[in-house]
């Protein structure tokens, strides 16, 4: 088959970047079954979700997007040759020169889009406004009567989009009415001029709109939820957890890491082997964690790397100290120069950025002997004896087996031991208002949680929560008993199951004996945040994904978290 006309209209996806598919990860029986996303409820107040367009994902996502939106490009040049009008000067030059002017230059055989393209555009408005203008909808966007009004050069694209921009002004936030407005002014500048590519730009934001709404919906429906949420975490864990067991999953072997990781295995306390172990994981474990804490990997990762940083926080100290010392500084350092002389060091530890690693860089060697100098009112440059000296001390107090590293790792589970007991026995919801964690991710400011008591803070919430999860399911039962536990699960007969179901009541759909009531769209036409869609019915939702897991590159949204 001879391909005619631009690359792009053989290439492109035939669908466009939002559908109401694309979107469904938005849908509140998506968010309401997510076991993820619910576990990280317990961590961070403020959970948003965003478009996924980071990494390889992300970049294929605007690839394909540019592709499809120039493909389209060419379709409704065509369209508007067939009101009179000649190709916009944005399309003319790429155009074969012996095309005709009429619809038959478009290839007989090429893809079409703008009619998938009209009926995306209903589907997705649908879900976002009250079930009551669904059949207005669907008659403003009747699929053959456009594709006929268009193909007969009568279609009246403007009046179409500012019905829509009006009717999306009457369902979205506030907020996001100066981007509806602008989209209706570039369509109607686009008709004016007959440019085609000014109207698929028009048409490109009208997508993004549509995108920001859903978004602004699925927020608002976390916000909204987050107690309940909250409140049922455990036990909606808990029975994802048993629903595996009964497929199969073996986990008596899951517990070897906490026996293996205790100093003293004949104890008959589990907590105290379990908080311990934990503790040993954080601050010594290398490779892949248990996959009883899958929903925390990330945490662990990051509460491995800040207990690093603390080491080497206190490294840099020692090693500024040994130096003082070396120098003959006898006298008492005061507070205050001594602290303005670690951060002085740290500012050369962030400035390493990327390069960074835990180990006696020449750059951090230097500032610490300069600081010294500087304290001992030394004017001369270091000198290598010095440098070496330092580096000496340094390379002993960044030692894993080392004094330093002990004493940091017997500080941290001094302060998770008092920790856990303070928050033992809160709900999930008071533990998540006693912490507000920072940034803990590579590369962010790290300020609010470099120490020993925000590190020890983030381990024990990670303790308490995993324990009231997993110990009545595994940590609490010997091993051989988990074993014959898990087996007996195994084949649990049906109704055994149901009654199980039952007890759990509604993790699988809301039908809990707290009724969730969420404010529909027919409620109020205007609010200062995204309503829920009326079509979205809460008393039959059963299922979403994540940032690092699930919404990774096989979703096209994640949500955000200040910390991780």
């Amino acid at each position: 088959m001879t391909r005619e006309g631009p690359d792009c209209l053989w290439t492109a996806g035939l669908e466009p970047p939002v559908t109401k598919e694309s979107l469904s990860e938005l849908d509140l029986n998506r968010i309401i079954s997510d076991a993820r996303l619910r576990h990280d409820l317990n961590f961070e107040h403020e959970i948003m979700f965003r478009p996924n367009t980071f990494g390889t994902r992300g970049t294929r996502k605007k690839r394909d997007e540019d592709q499809y939106f120039e493909a389209l490009t060419f379709e409704f040049d065509f369209y508007i040759q067939l009101q009179g009008s000649p190709p916009s000067p944005s399309v003319r030059p790429r155009l074969n020169p012996t095309a005709a002017t009429r619809r038959t230059a478009l290839p007989p055989n090429a893809p079409r889009r703008v009619r998938r393209m009209i009926s995306s555009i209903r589907d997705v408005v649908k879900t976002l406004v009250p079930a009551a203008r669904w059949q207005t909808v669907d008659g403003q966007f009747d699929v053959d009567l456009r594709m006929q009004e268009l193909e007969h050069g009568i279609c009246d694209i403007a009046g179409l989009i500012e019905w829509l921009g009006n009717l999306l002004l009457c369902s979205c936030s506030p907020m996001r009415d100066p981007l509806v407005k602008a989209m209706i002014a570039k369509t109607q500048q686009a008709i004016m001029a007959r440019d085609a590519r000014q109207l698929v730009n028009a048409i490109k934001d009208l997508f993004g709109v549509l995108e920001t709404m859903k978004l602004d919906v699925a927020n608002h429906q976390i916000r909204y939820l987050r107690l309940y949420l909250l409140e049922d975490s455990i036990q909606y864990e808990q029975s994802q957890i048993l629903d595996r067991m009964a497929a199969g999953w073996p986990i008596s072997h899951e517990r070897r890491w906490f026996e293996a990781g205790y100093e003293q295995p004949e104890t008959e306390d589990s907590f105290l082997m379990f908080k311990e172990s934990l503790v040993n994981l954080v601050v010594s474990h290398t490779g892949s964690f248990p996959v009883t804490f899958t929903g925390d990997y990330d945490r662990l990762y990051a509460l491995q790397h800040d207990f690093r940083l603390c080491h080497y926080h206190a490294a840099c100290v020692v090693a500024f100290r040994s130096t003082l010392q070396r120098l003959g500084y006898s006298r008492p350092l005061s507070f205050g120069s001594q602290v303005q002389c670690m951060q002085n060091i740290w500012a050369v530890i962030t400035g390493l950025g990327q390069s960074f690693a835990f180990e006696p860089h020449t750059e951090i060697v230097l500032q610490i002997v300069t600081e010294a100098f500087h304290v001992c009112n030394i004017l001369a440059l270091p000198d290598s004896r010095t440098l070496f000296h330092t580096t000496l001390s340094f390379e002993q107090a960044l030692s894993a087996t080392g004094v330093v590293h002990k004493r940091v790792w017997d500080e941290l589970a001094r302060i998770v031991h008092l920790e856990v007991g303070a928050i033992f026995d809160m709900t999930p919801l008071e533990i998540l208002n006693r912490y507000d964690p920072g940034p803990s991710m590579p590369g962010e400011d790290r300020t609010k949680e470099l120490s020993l008591d925000a590190l020890a803070k983030r381990t024990a919430h990670v303790i308490v929560l995993h324990w009231r999860v997993w110990a009545p399911l595994l940590y609490n039962q010997p091993g051989a008993e988990a074993e014959a536990a898990a087996e007996a699960t195994k084949v649990t007969p049906e109704e055994e199951m149901a009654e199980r179901r039952a007890q759990r009541g509604s993790h699988s759909s809301v039908k809990t004996s707290k009724p969730i009531v969420t404010p529909g769209h027919g409620s109020s036409h205007r609010s200062k945040t995204a309503s829920i869609s009326s079509g979205s019915d809460i008393s039959q939702l059963s299922g979403y994904s994540h940032i690092e897991d699930s919404a990774q590159d096989g979703s096209g949204f994640q949500y955000r978290r200040s910390w991780t």
